[in-house]
């Protein structure tokens, strides 16, 4: 597939102008910004439009673009509010890791019966 824009910087600037623009309606649809974002990426990817051709220079973008995140993250958390609600998180996470594991463990196990491989998985 050819490249679509003739530079980098042309292929980036639209790229921005892009993100800033769906960003500008998602906000006015009271709509996360994160989530315009998102449809950006999806839009102008591989699977729709196909703009993107510079995948190192994207790729480092993206990478600076998470850690800038992150960092913004860090500014805001509150050590206090992380004290008091830890053992509330840790028993919620820990939950639905359990969840999670029973029901895969349920459907593999239903899927196993459904295909006549009842044979192959052995339940102790």
């Amino acid at each position: 597939m050819s490249p679509v824009f003739s530079d980098v910087f042309t292929e980036m600037a639209v790229l921005l102008l892009m993100a800033a623009v769906i960003g500008a309606i998602g906000v006015r649809l009271r709509q996360p910004l994160i989530v315009a974002f998102i449809a950006v990426g999806i839009l102008v990817g591989p699977s729709v439009l196909g703009w993107v051709s510079a995948d190192d220079q994207v790729d480092l973008l993206a990478k600076l673009g998470i850690a800038l995140l992150l960092f913004v993250v860090g500014l805001k958390l509150d050590l206090h509010i992380i004290r008091t609600m830890g053992p509330v998180a840790l028993a919620t996470g820990l939950g639905q890791v359990f969840f999670t594991s029973v029901v895969g463990y349920l459907i593999a196990i239903a899927w196993a019966v459904a295909l006549g491989a009842v044979g192959v998985i052995t339940i102790r």
